[in-house]
């Protein structure tokens, strides 16, 4: 018999658990992650006077609102004195690119719903409890087991697994068409050729108890072997530690160039080196790799920026890359969160690439994301807000490509199909706040936004694609898939999609 992590648990790096607060700062995310700690906290202040005004009355007094904050003692705590840019107070070096090994990983969080393990991580002990996971992600023997309890912190880590009944049989993984795409859900998806396979964005959350029969989240244990991993940027729904520590450490990672840790852009080499990851790279656009039968070339990423037109700070920028991947008869390119900002526009990343050849499948997010950045506050996004221009402050910006957009990028690529991603998309991202969410969900988002009406100014369903392509009467198809789809791709043929037992989509489909 061999053993995995139960489908239920999640797990998290984290610098500290002291408090409920920091069991949901995952060290890979700067931006919501330990580092911007004081700006989040220094925002507190400004969110109850919103919420207390209500959004038509802070609008008209944002300017107000925004100087009154920058007099708070939190806030001018942050300030290089008393100097101005942009209408707003200027924060010091320091806050913008914290100091990255100020914060370390300490504790590796695990939780399967409401009963939680907080297990303390020496430098030296994350390398084995990388390969305990990873392992039990292929399937552990008790042997195997048994070889890893020889170090001491992995050996205490297995009883407590294990007597919390958090070790299960394993079952083995799923088909993967090749060429082709499995979709595990949110932006994760493996793309596969026949000799290698490359997972893009790895971000697996634990299923729950209320969730409908037959129907549960794709793990690492479902996947199989992964030989490369991409990763677009560092928001935690992209880069995700506890998601990657599940990974053999010698897996050839590939992350965007980040010179220096921001507030915006988490140093991934770092951090999974910080791990016991061997094999990692940042690459630049333009650059390109050869794993296998996939070539892999880093792109661009313009977009999910504070505003679309010049902040304050010239050097602080949301880093990442887009992704183009080619396996022998089969291309796809992957445009999570991606539009345009003051760097460029994706429509003219799509002219570049599309002078080599059409790509087949363009995988982007149609989220659109247009707000007011004064509201960062109450997204994810919150220290967005350190970045914006008093001018900017209530004029909405579209931070992220919405479906026109992704069809238009679809049809720059000379692609035959756009998927919806980068949006939820099952319960438990709903759970979250990630995604609309659809009829028939059992359950209450724990936090976010997420409703069962959508926000289309921010969590559109999927199926809006299809009606803009409706439209639109031109440009490639829109071809939606659920989490626990695969598709193999038949060359001139409609692609085929394949579906598994157990993650068989149960939900009616949405307006």
């Amino acid at each position: 018999m061999r053993f995995t992590l139960h489908r239920g648990v999640s797990l998290a790096v984290l610098a500290s658990a002291r408090t409920e607060a920091e069991h949901h700062e995952d060290l890979g995310c700067s931006i919501q992650g330990p580092a911007s700690r004081p700006v989040r906290r220094a925002h507190t202040a400004l969110k109850r006077q919103l919420a207390a005004l209500g959004p038509d009355r802070a609008l008209r007094e944002a300017r107000a609102l925004v100087r009154w904050l920058e007099e708070t003692p939190r806030y001018a705590a942050l300030c290089e004195g008393r100097k101005r840019r942009g209408g707003r107070r200027v924060l010091r070096r320091e806050v913008l690119f914290p100091d990255a090994r100020r914060h370390l990983p300490r504790v590796l969080h695990l939780r399967l719903e409401q009963l939680g393990l907080d297990f303390p991580v020496g430098r030296g002990g994350w390398p084995a409890i990388s390969e305990l996971f990873a392992m039990l992600a292929r399937g552990a023997s008790r042997a195997e087991l048994r070889a890893l309890s020889a170090h001491p912190s992995v050996a205490e880590l297995i009883s407590d697994m294990t007597g919390a009944g958090w070790l299960v049989r394993h079952e083995g993984p799923v088909e993967v068409p090749a060429p082709g795409a499995l979709f595990a859900g949110h932006n994760t998806v493996l793309m596969a050729g026949r000799e290698a396979r490359v997972l893009v964005d790895p971000y697996f959350r634990p299923m729950s108890g209320i969730d409908l029969p037959g129907y549960a989240p794709m793990h690492p244990r479902d996947l199989g072997p992964v030989d490369a991993v991409l990763i677009t940027h560092s928001h935690g729904d992209h880069f995700h530690l506890g998601s990657l520590l599940q990974l053999p450490r010698d897996t050839r990672i590939f992350v965007p160039a980040v010179e220096r840790e921001s507030l915006f852009s988490t140093d991934c080499v770092l951090r999974l080196i910080q791990l016991g990851f061997t094999r990692v790279e940042p690459l630049r656009w333009g650059e390109e790799r050869q794993v296998g039968d996939v070539t892999l070339r880093a792109l661009p990423f313009h977009g999910e920026q504070p505003t679309d037109e010049r902040g304050l700070y010239p050097d602080l920028f949301n880093e990442g890359n887009t992704w183009l991947v080619r396996v022998p008869g089969f291309s796809a390119a992957f445009f999570a969160d991606s539009g345009h900002d003051v760097r460029g526009d994706m429509r003219a990343v799509c002219r570049r690439v599309r002078e080599e050849g059409p790509v087949d499948v363009l995988f982007c997010g149609v989220r659109g994301f247009r707000l007011k950045p004064l509201f960062f506050g109450f997204t994810t996004l919150d220290a967005f807000l350190v970045d914006v221009p008093v001018d900017a402050l209530t004029r909405p910006q579209q931070l992220m490509a919405g479906p026109e957009e992704a069809l238009e990028f679809g049809e720059l690529l000379g692609a035959r199909y756009v998927v919806p991603c980068a949006d939820g998309g099952a319960p438990w991202y709903w759970r979250e706040g990630m995604g609309p969410r659809y009829p028939g969900y059992p359950g209450e988002p724990v936090s976010g936004a997420s409703t069962l009406e959508e926000n289309p100014d921010a969590d559109p369903f999927p199926e809006r694609l299809e009606q803009v392509r409706r439209q639109r009467r031109q440009g490639p198809g829109a071809l939606l898939l659920r989490p626990g789809e695969g598709l193999r791709w038949r060359g001139r043929k409609a692609p085929e999609i394949v579906r598994q037992p157990g993650f068989l989509w149960p939900f009616s489909r949405a307006g």
